[in-house]
């Protein structure tokens, strides 16, 4: 079978798309394409739309999985020239429309827009053949609408194999790395990361911590950073890199606010951060909740201003090796037991090739 993924807001190597899905459909003997129009930066949105129909009318594929409204209407037109066989599948891991749609636009236009980037997305509902849904909140309103197309819930979970397994510190006496990764922004916590470690770093000053950042924002800070607290500000990693690296640290920190987006958005690092064996802090999302109601035998779920609770929770991994590494263990059993792709991927291969 030919598949081809028609990508428009991710890259051609995108985790979920070709680390996991395509390469899963590629080890069973599917013929695998994916064309990614988000690479080709300096094109209009007309260009890139015509650049994917054509790559797919070049390669004819049985089945198309898209990632958005815009590639799914795209994979429609191809399909009309292609042939009624050929299937299109929405692959929906983003809201649409989300923040990032309006927020650089003045409140007059996203009046205008949120309504009308909503009919797109129903409209690609309409066109699409069958739904991937990455995680149980924005499955709405698809599942309710458009319930006699074939869909399947997907998870983000990381492979057993892709993060590389480095056992965990006998204690976090001498030494404890914080960790985050993500945009510098207030929104996505990141003041709020700054600010826990060095109250954390305040109460041991005996322990030399260091907070470990992870971003594509570039950023020259060295503000009444405490003698025992160092801030290290690391390139944008590539997957790979990510997941032999990710191991290194202690404690994973990730504060976005909890705002109705966010609460309903299930972070698909905490998969990755799970397969390393180390305890996590999280913002208390509803979705953490409902993907992974087991988090706090391995971490902190806290209000993003709780630094109480979070101080709290960290002090105890730092003070009590018992404490930290059975919830490194937790977590490590967690991701082996339950949450990794193994567990899943016969699910896509048995969709793709007799669900649809």
């Amino acid at each position: 079978m030919k598949i081809a993924f028609s990508l428009m807001i991710h890259n051609s190597t995108d985790e979920r798309v070709a680390y996991q899905e395509a390469h899963t459909l590629r080890c069973v003997g599917d013929d695998i394409e994916i064309f990614s129009a988000y690479e080709l930066k300096e094109k209009s949105r007309k260009e890139k739309t015509e650049w994917l129909l054509q790559q797919l009318l070049n390669s004819k594929p049985n089945v198309i999985v898209c990632d958005t409204p815009l590639s799914v209407e795209v994979a429609h037109r191809a399909k009309k020239i292609i042939g009624k066989d050929t299937r299109v599948v929405y692959d929906i891991t983003e809201w649409y429309p989300s923040k990032k749609n309006i927020r650089n636009f003045p409140f007059y236009k996203k009046l205008i827009r949120v309504p009308l980037l909503s009919l797109a997305s129903l409209w690609a509902g309409f066109l699409t053949d069958a739904f991937l849904f990455g995680e149980y909140y924005k499955s709405f309103p698809f599942r309710y609408l458009f319930f006699l197309k074939p869909s399947l819930f997907l998870a983000y979970y990381a492979s057993k194999t892709s993060v590389k397994k480095i056992p965990p510190k006998d204690s976090l006496g001498k030494e404890c790395i914080l960790y985050y990764s993500g945009n510098l922004t207030r929104e996505k916590g990141y003041c709020r990361v700054v600010s826990l470690a060095k109250k954390v770093a305040e109460k041991r000053p005996s322990i030399q911590f260091v907070l470990r950042v992870v971003s594509p924002s570039v950023i020259d800070n060295k503000d009444d950073q405490q003698p025992n607290l160092r801030v290290e500000y690391l390139n944008w990693m590539t997957f790979p890199q990510f997941c032999e690296t990710v191991g290194e640290n202690d404690i994973f920190l990730d504060l976005r606010d909890d705002d109705f987006e966010n609460t309903h958005c299930l972070p698909i690092k905490l998969f990755y951060y799970m397969s390393a064996g180390r305890p996590m802090i999280y913002s208390d999302l509803k979705a953490i909740h409902k993907g992974v109601p087991e988090f706090e035998t391995m971490g902190c779920l806290s209000k993003p201003d709780d630094e109480s609770k979070m101080i709290s929770f960290i002090l105890n991994c730092v003070d009590n090796s018992d404490f930290y590494r059975q919830h490194c263990q937790n977590s490590l059993n967690l991701s082996f037991n339950k949450y990794n792709w193994e567990n899943i991927e016969n699910q896509l291969v048995k969709f793709i090739h007799d669900g649809i």
